[in-house]
């Protein structure tokens, strides 16, 4: 997970190591409800969270009674979106290479790391790739 500021400066970025998961819906969720939790205690500004599942931002935001295998995780997620002024949609994984490649750095090194202001080296190129893309008007 990467948390940024609106101009793309890295808040935070951090990645951890799950070792039993259900399917990869389960692993999305779970990232999703964990960086939705410290972005609310970090930052008292709005949040935008960008995920590559479409499965996951329909079950979050489906307004209907969840009754999946995730359900407690789908409300606890919604639970923490109303908290604060958010909103979830769906990019392509193209579009989500910083969060790639901090899962594949979790998976790889089979730890669980936060750095503040900053990221591995390898996360750190990409996320400067995407700043490039940023017009200031």
């Amino acid at each position: 997970m990467i948390l940024r500021h609106n101009m793309g400066s890295i808040i935070f970025s951090a990645c951890r190591a799950l070792w039993s998961c259900r399917d990869a819906l389960k692993v999305k969720l779970c990232a999703c409800m964990e960086r939705l939790s410290l972005a609310l205690r970090r930052s008292d500004l709005p949040i935008a969270i960008e995920m590559d599942s479409s499965m996951a931002v329909s079950l979050i935001s489906c307004g209907d009674i969840d009754r999946s295998v995730y359900a407690s995780l789908v409300n606890e997620i919604r639970l923490l979106l109303s908290l604060r002024q958010t909103c979830i949609t769906h990019v392509s994984r193209l579009q989500n290479k910083v969060s790639d490649r901090l899962a594949s750095f979790a998976r790889v090194e089979g730890r669980t790391m936060t750095w503040l202001g900053s990221g591995p080296v390898e996360v750190l190129e990409v996320a400067q790739g995407d700043c490039k893309d940023i017009v200031i008007e």
